[in-house]
């Protein structure tokens, strides 16, 4: 039996985590192994965690998400990271793939559309939204 792609979360909207981590965990194949509401608390916890996948906001708090990501992906290289966000701007795209960003998906993506996009990023593809 394969073993489930283990994701975490880093948001700062109290409820859109608790909606993504419910139906991760709901679904067949996949595990919610953390959730965090900020990029300081994600670079805390994500090396020691090794997520399969991390799901990371732009718009943090305090530092950024690409700025976190920037951060982690020495430290987890194999770790893939999709960003999860409202923003369709080039540069913000452009800077998160520079980053080490796998994939760049709009939150307001359907939760089987989100799962799927795990998935393929867990196999090594790169997941993009329609309009980027």
């Amino acid at each position: 039996m394969k073993k489930p792609i283990r994701v975490s979360i880093v948001d700062d909207e109290p409820d859109l985590r608790e909606n993504i981590s419910g139906y991760v965990d709901a679904a067949k194949g996949f595990h919610c192994v953390g959730v965090y509401s900020s990029a300081e608390e994600a670079l805390l916890h994500l090396p020691k965690e090794r997520p399969d996948v991390i799901l990371m906001d732009i718009n943090l708090g305090g530092m950024s998400g690409i700025e976190c990501v920037r951060r982690l992906k020495p430290q987890i290289p194999k770790t893939q990271v999709v960003m999860l966000t409202v923003f369709e701007d080039t540069e913000k795209i452009f800077s998160a793939l520079a980053a080490g960003a796998s994939g760049y998906l709009l939150k307001r993506l359907a939760p089987a559309k989100l799962l799927e996009a795990i998935r393929d990023v867990h196999e090594g593809g790169s997941p993009m939204s329609a309009p980027i």
